[in-house]
């Protein structure tokens, strides 16, 4: 036998654990706050470590690293924030998302999975959706491919005088916000913790559609929706984290609040039937956290029927449509 087997995957190990270093260094960079000093303008290693309490020679080979992860600039030894840096991982800016970070690198977090594979209970993960709200609220994609959603949902603006929609945990909204912005007839309701709205706030705000939506800060998990009061529901990446008893009555709600011929549209990934990593991961996680879980289509049609809708059809892997 030879030095290597057909049978074998070495590589596929190295990957187990390699991509490990990147997210631990950030982890450091934000624990001894290399960011702060920079914020005031370009500086150098040594004036960085003078303000981390550090060593200059350790502390510019941290921000050389950050420099090639494309998180600072560097021009000779003067190092410098790049947009993203000054954006994201400045202490005190509001869409600092240093926090999640450090929490999502934490040993902690797995402790407390670890806990709940032991004990079949679930242990909350105690996630920041705030800052998870302010980093998607950047990504420019979001609108566009939010656009492709409703289409393919069959969400149409045309010959109505306004389109009522519901965002049910809409973290910072762009999926609706973005159907408001590119028609001016649309009316959203988002709704979703008083502290993740002032996210959704503030993209109402630099999208220009303030005018067009509503605020309501509420639990989903007990939140009255009201009457016929909705053309269109949208519930995404939130039915994952919900136990099979939370997602049978928020659809009752939901079903309840839509007007006649009322369309829901759930957006969230969703377990297929051979398991996949992503799939695999989420319900791993989303147990620990909350008894949630990556659910099978099946699983919703059945909740759906159970609360009235009919047409319930998948789109994607990750779409799903339902009318009253």
């Amino acid at each position: 036998m030879g030095n290597t087997s057909p049978k074998l995957n070495p590589e596929l190990v190295y990957d187990l654990f390699g991509g490990i270093f990147k997210p631990q260094i950030i982890r450091l960079a934000l624990q001894l706050d290399v960011f702060t000093p920079l914020a005031a303008g370009s500086t150098s290693a040594e004036q960085v470590a003078q303000s981390c309490h550090c060593d200059a020679i350790g502390i510019k080979s941290l921000l050389d690293y950050l420099c090639g992860l494309q998180v600072l600039e560097c021009h000779g030894n003067i190092y410098a924030l790049t947009p993203t840096a000054a954006t994201f991982l400045v202490k005190g800016r509001k869409a600092y998302v240093g926090d999640m970070i450090l929490h999502y690198t934490d040993t902690a977090l797995f402790d407390n999975i670890q806990q709940s594979l032991r004990s079949g209970k679930p242990s909350s993960l105690g996630e920041d959706f705030v800052q998870d709200a302010w980093l998607e609220s950047y990504l420019p994609w979001r609108i566009p491919k939010s656009l492709e959603m409703w289409q393919a949902a069959g969400i149409s603006t045309e010959h109505r005088e306004n389109l009522r929609i519901l965002d049910i945990a809409c973290g910072c909204a762009i999926k609706s916000l973005a159907l408001a912005q590119a028609t001016p007839t649309v009316r959203v309701t988002c709704l979703d913790a008083a502290d993740v709205l002032v996210v959704a706030r503030d993209l109402a705000e630099r999208m220009g559609v303030e005018s067009q939506v509503a605020f309501e800060p509420a639990n989903l998990l007990d939140a009255s929706l009201g009457e016929n009061q909705f053309d269109a529901i949208l519930t995404g990446q939130i039915t994952h984290y919900l136990t099979k008893a939370d997602n049978a009555s928020l659809f009752n709600r939901v079903y309840s609040a839509l007007s006649p011929n009322g369309v829901l549209v759930v957006d969230c990934p969703m377990a297929a039937d051979k398991p996949t990593e992503t799939t695999s991961f989420l319900t791993l996680l989303l147990w620990a956290n909350s008894g949630g879980a990556a659910h099978s289509f099946e699983m919703y049609r059945a909740w759906l029927s159970d609360s009235g809708f009919r047409h319930i059809k998948q789109l994607s892997q990750r779409l799903l449509v339902a009318i009253k």
